[in-house]
C-alpha cells in the first residue's frame, strides 16, 4: 500500500509541475503504460520463472478490443474494459497451454510465435484497418494531465494489487515453480495450475496496457505491438529488477523515455540499448530496482543514524548507572519486595521490558547489558562476559536469591548466571531464549545483519518481525533507537556469540525452577529447542498462542500472570 501510495502522490505531483507540457505527459503516460505491461511480464518471468517473448500480443489484444468496441459499437470506453480483460485471460489460457509442458528456450520461441501469429492476423483484418490501423479512437479525456493522473492511478492499483498477489499462497506457490519445478511439485504444488493463474494475471496486465494505451495515443497499428516491443518489455524487466514491484517502471523510464531524450540525435537506440543490458546484466543481475535497494541500505540512511544516535544517547534518563570493574552500567528499578532482574536479548535495552516492569510485590531492576542501550561498551564479546556484568550487577546492589528474567539473548545470559552461580538465582524465566546448545544463524544471514548498523528502516522492519501481534508503533521506533545504540560490532559478534556457547554440562548445577515461554509464532525459537532445554532442567514450558518472538510486548498482561502464578507456587 505505501509503494503504491507513494508512486501515486509522485507521479501526481510530477505531472503537476508539467501540466501545461501536453507532450511531456503524454511521454510520461507512455512510460507508465508500458511499465505496466512490464510488471504484467514480471509475474510470470520474475516470480514464476517462465519466459515470454510475445507479450505485446496481450497489449495488441486490449488496444483493438477497446478501439473496436468504442468505435464500431459505441460502447462507452469504461464498459470495454471488462471485455478487454475476459478477452486477455482468454488468450492468457491459450498461451498458457504450451507453458505447462514447455519450458526455457522452447517457451521463447512459442510465446514469440504467438506474438507473431496475433499481429500478422490483426494486420490481416480490414475491421481492424488492416496494417495501416485504427486512427481517431477517442480519449478517455481532453485533458491530457487527467489522461495521465488516470494511467497512472491503474498503475499504483496493479501495483497494489500485485503485491498482494506475491504475498498470497499463490504467489509463494509462484515463487517455489520459479526456484525449483521438482521441490514445488514434492511439496505438492500444482505445477501446471501455478503457471495458468500466472499467465492469466500477466495477460490481464498486459492487456489494461493495451487499453490504456489505444485510448491514450488515439492511434493504434500492427506494428506498435511487434516483436520487438516484446524484447523491450524483457529488457524492462530486466533492466529495472526482476520479481521487483516498481522495476517495470524503472525499466519503461529507461526504454521507452531515453529515445525521446535522443530523438534529436542521430545515435542507434538499439546500441544503447544494447550496450544498457549488457551493463545491468554484468554489474546489476538482479535488476536497477535491487541495486539502488541495495544502495541505500549500505549508504543513504547512514546520516539518519548517525543524527539519531545523537539525540537518542544524549536524551534525559529516568534510571541511575552503576560502575562494574571501570563499566558503566545503566539501569532502571521499579517497585519494591522480592528482588527481580530482567535481561533483555539482543538489538534491545532495558525499554523492552516497560510493559512489564511494574510487577506487585517486586522489586523489578532492568539493567542494560554491556554494548547495549545507555550502558558502555566492551571489547569481548561472549555471552559469559554479559554474564559476569550482571552477575556482580547483582552482587554491587547486594542482591540475594533473585527471580532472574531472560529474554531471547538475554536467556543465554540468563542461563549462564543460573548454571554458574545457583545460590544468585532462586527462579529462572527463560522467554524465547536459545537452547542449551546456542543458536546458528546462518553464515549468508550475516550479510544481512552486517546492514542493519546503518539503515533504521530495515532495523525497524526487523525488530516488527519479531513482535508480529504488537501495535505500539510509538514504543517500535524507541526500541529501533535504543537498538542504534548497540556496539556496531555487536551487530554480527552477538550471533557469533550465541553460536559459540554450550551449556548442557554446567546446565545440571542448577536445582532450582525453570520456566520456558514460547511464542506460538515465533520464527527464530522453535519447540524443540525450547523442549530440550525443559527436558534437561526438569523445567515447565508454556505456548503462548497468537504471539511471536517477545509476549513481554505483545501480551504484557499475560507475561505478568504467568510470572505472578510461576514465582509466588511454592516449592
Amino acid at each position: 500500500m505505501k509503494t503504491a501510495l507513494y508512486t501515486l502522490i509522485i507521479g501526481s505531483l510530477l505531472g503537476l509541475i508539467f501540466i501545461s507540457k501536453s507532450f511531456l505527459l503524454l511521454v510520461f503516460s507512455n512510460i507508465i503504460i508500458f511499465a505496466i505491461a512490464a510488471l504484467g511480464l514480471n509475474v510470470i518471468f520474475g516470480y514464476t520463472g517462465q519466459i515470454s517473448i510475445g507479450h505485446a500480443a496481450f497489449m495488441a489484444i486490449g488496444a483493438y478490443t477497446s478501439a473496436f468496441f468504442t468505435m464500431s459499437l459505441n460502447m462507452p470506453i469504461f464498459l470495454n474494459l471488462i471485455f478487454v480483460i475476459l478477452f486477455s485471460t482468454l488468450f492468457g489460457m491459450v498461451i498458457a497451454l504450451p507453458a505447462m509442458r514447455l519450458k526455457g528456450f522452447y517457451l521463447a520461441i512459442a510465446t514469440m510465435a504467438f506474438g507473431i501469429a496475433v499481429q500478422e492476423i490483426i494486420a490481416s483484418m480490414d475491421i481492424f484497418g488492416g496494417r495501416t490501423g485504427m486512427r481517431n479512437i477517442p480519449a478517455f479525456f481532453e485533458s491530457d494531465f487527467n489522461t495521465y493522473l488516470l494511467n497512472l492511478i491503474f498503475y499504483s492499483l496493479l501495483i497494489y494489487i500485485t503485491s498482494l498477489i506475491v504475498k498470497s499462497p499463490s504467489g509463494k506457490r509462484f515463487n517455489m515453480v520459479r526456484d525449483s519445478e521438482l521441490a514445488a511439485r514434492a511439496y505438492g504444488v500444482k505445477i501446471s495450475k501455478a503457471k495458468l493463474q500466472a499467465f492469466i494475471i500477466s495477460s490481464i496486465y498486459s492487456g489494461i496496457a493495451g487499453f490504456l494505451y489505444a485510448h491514450t495515443l488515439g492511434y493504434i497499428s500492427p506494428a506498435d505491438f511487434g516483436l520487438n516491443v516484446s524484447l523491450n518489455l524483457l529488457a524492462m524487466v530486466i533492466i529495472g529488477g526482476v520479481a521487483s514491484l516498481n522495476g517495470g517502471l524503472i525499466g519503461s523510464v529507461i526504454i521507452t523515455g531515453m529515445p525521446f531524450l535522443f530523438s534529436r540525435g542521430n545515435f542507434p537506440m538499439t546500441i544503447i540499448v544494447g550496450s544498457l543490458l549488457i551493463i545491468f546484466v554484468l554489474f546489476f543481475p538482479r535488476g536497477l530496482s535491487y541495486g539502488l535497494n541495495m544502495l541505500y541500505f549500505r549508504y543513504f540512511e547512514i546520516p539518519v543514524v548517525w543524527i539519531t544516535k545523537k539525540f537518542w544517547k544524549n536524551k534525559k534518563k529516568e534510571g541511575s548507572y552503576i560502575d562494574i570493574d571501570g563499566v558503566k552500567l545503566y539501569y532502571e528499578v521499579s517497585g519494591e519486595g522480592n528482588p527481580v532482574v530482567m535481561i533483555h536479548g539482543n538489538y534491545a535495552s532495558h525499554r523492552w521490558f516497560n510493559k512489564v516492569k511494574n510487577i506487585e510485590g517486586f522489586k523489578v531492576y532492568i539493567p542494560d547489558l554491556p554494548n547495549f542501550g545507555y550502558s558502555d561498551w566492551v571489547k569481548e564479546i561472549q555471552i559469559d562476559t554479559y554474564a559476569e556484568y550482571i552477575k556482580k550487577f547483582i552482587d554491587v546492589l547486594g542482591l540475594n536469591k533473585v527471580v532472574l528474567v531472560g529474554h531471547s539473548l538475554g536467556g543465554a545470559v540468563a542461563m549462564s548466571i543460573a548454571f554458574r552461580y545457583p545460590e544468585k538465582v532462586e527462579k529462572l524465566i527463560l522467554v524465547d531464549s536459545p537452547s542449551l546448545k546456542g543458536l546458528k544463524t546462518p553464515e549468508e544471514n550475516y550479510y544481512v545483519l552486517n546492514l542493519l548498523k546503518n539503515n533504521r528502516t530495515l532495523l525497524k522492519n526487523s525488530l516488527k518481525a519479531m513482535t508480529p501481534s504488537s501495535k505500539d508503533r510509538k514504543l517500535l521506533n524507541c526500541l529501533t533507537n535504543d537498538a542504534l545504540l548497540m556496539n556496531p560490532k555487536c551487530f554480527t559478534e552477538n550471533a557469533r556469540a550465541l553460536e559459540n556457547y554450550n551449556y548442557e554440562e554446567i546446565s545440571k548445577n542448577y536445582m532450582g525452577e525453570i520456566l520456558f515461554i514460547l511464542g506460538e509464532k515465533d520464527t527464530l525459537i522453535t519447540k524443540n529447542m525450547a523442549n530440550e532445554i525443559v527436558q534437561s532442567t526438569n523445567g515447565k514450558l508454556e505456548i503462548i498462542p497468537d504471539v511471536g518472538h517477545s509476549i513481554i510486548i505483545e501480551k504484557p498482561k499475560t507475561f505478568i500472570d504467568i510470572f505472578k502464578s510461576f514465582t509466588l507456587e511454592k516449592n
